[in-house]
Parts: structure tokens; sequence; C-alpha cells
């Protein structure tokens, strides 16, 4: 009986530490998937990698958050510039996705041309599971008071892994 439980359990933990193992071993390899861009209903998701993420324009700064115990440096593109290269109607609401399915909806006037980041540099290096990454979407709380709100706090999704477009008729929760 003890042998049976601890194989049930054992199975249950593979099964929910498996994709987050898979998103660590992702750092390790430039050429794998860190964020999937759903730009409509009829497109094939866009695949974009640590590499091409470091291809466009990095924005930097450094900030406090609720969820760090000091101060650190955040570095990748803006999401309106990631939205931009994939070819994202910007008048769209936009679905942001973490690894263990939180999300929230950001309406097009949310996306300014620097801010939020998409950030996949913590203080100038990768970052892992653990850390929050390897994507963490941020704000600058620290440099713009409008940013140190509740609203944003709750749009600082780390572990992202989706950004998908809400298209017409689907509702702000549509695919969760």
């Amino acid at each position: 009986m003890e042998k049976r439980r601890f194989m049930i359990l054992f199975a249950i933990a593979l099964t929910v530490a498996t994709p987050f193992l898979a998103m660590d071993r992702a750092l390790a390899d430039d050429a794998a998937v860190l964020l999937s861009v759903q730009v409509s209903q009829d497109t094939p998701p866009i695949g974009l990698t640590d590499a091409d993420l470091l291809a466009m324009d990095q924005k930097s700064f450094v900030t406090s958050t609720l969820w760090t115990s000091e101060e650190h440096s955040f570095s990748g593109p803006s999401l309106r510039q990631v939205l931009e290269q994939v070819g994202a109607d910007p008048s769209v609401p936009v679905r942001l996705v973490a690894a263990n399915d939180y999300a929230v909806t950001l309406d097009p006037e949310m996306i300014d041309d620097d801010y939020p980041i998409i950030a996949n540099r913590l203080d100038g290096e990768t970052f892992s599971i653990r850390e929050k990454g390897p994507l963490w979407v941020m704000y600058p709380f620290d440099q713009d008071s409008r940013y140190k709100t509740e609203l944003h706090y709750s749009l600082s999704v780390w572990q992202l892994t989706e950004v998908r477009l809400v298209q017409p008729g689907e509702g702000p929760d549509a695919g969760n």
C-alpha cells in the first residue's frame, strides 16, 4: 500500500514538474521556442526564441518589485515591439498567459512604445523558472509612479509562455 501511494505521488509530481523542467532546459537551447504568439485563430502560433527576442531593441531599467527582496535590472524588448514584429493588429486586446495558466488581458491603450517589456534578462543574465523566468512582463515601477498600482502589479506576468490577440466576439477570458 505504501509503495503504491509513493508511486501515485511520484507520478503526480512528475506530471506537474515536467513543463517547468522543459522551460528551464529551453534556456540552454538558443533555438528553443520561449514565447508563442497567436495573432489570429486562422494562423498557427509564431514561436519566438531567446535569440529572436534579443534581436529586437532592448529596453533596460532597474526597479524593485513586490516579488524580489532587492532592486534588479530587467531588460528585453517592449511588448509593443514584439507585437509589431509578428504583424499583430495594435488595436486588438492582448492576452498574456503564464506557464501555470495565470492570464491577464491588456487593452491596446495599456501598451505603449516602451512598456511593458518582456524581460528575458535579469541582472544581465537569463533567468530560470525558480527566478520567475525565463520571460517576465515587467514595468519600471520605481521610475514612474503610474505603474505602482495593483493593476500593473497584476499585469506583471512571470513565466510568460503565450501572447494571444483577443479576437472579436471572444471574451477576455477566452482560451482559459
